[in-house]
């Protein structure tokens, strides 16, 4: 668990926290800094498993969502890599950031579009499905 008992992945926690990263513009003390990068590293590390778990369904929408998922992906490996540059701790509050909330971003949009797929009423046949429909044909 995160900070204050904040499961890591959920949605406000990510929300605040990445602005909070992104448009606070003083510079973070040390303490408050590595306490940010531990928070979002576990916010990304919570997120990425769920975002790859639905590339496969997303590969079936519309639009180019799968491969913004693909992308977001490879920017987690490498943003969560042992090798990742830590010696510029406010760049690396950005990149977590940034991550987090893109992750977190395509977990939204695919929960949107699958209530929208279930809301969706049943194909009536096509473009013209309804003048066939009401001609009793």
């Amino acid at each position: 668990m995160g900070a204050e008992g904040v499961e890591p992945g959920a949605e406000e926690a990510v929300k605040a926290e990445c602005h909070r990263v992104l448009w606070d513009m003083r510079p973070f003390e040390p303490v408050e800094s590595q306490a940010l990068l531990s928070e979002l590293e576990a916010h990304a590390r919570a997120l990425g498993p769920r975002v790859a778990a639905l590339v496969p369904d997303l590969e079936l929408e519309a639009g180019d969502l799968h491969g913004g998922a693909l992308h977001i992906l490879r920017q987690v490996d490498g943003v969560l890599s042992p090798s990742a540059p830590a010696s510029d701790p406010q760049a690396r509050l950005h990149d977590l950031a940034v991550t987090a909330r893109a992750l977190s971003g395509v977990i939204l949009l695919a929960d949107k579009r699958a209530r929208e797929r279930a809301t969706r009423p049943a194909d009536d046949g096509g473009p013209a499905g309804w003048l066939v429909a009401g001609l009793g044909v």
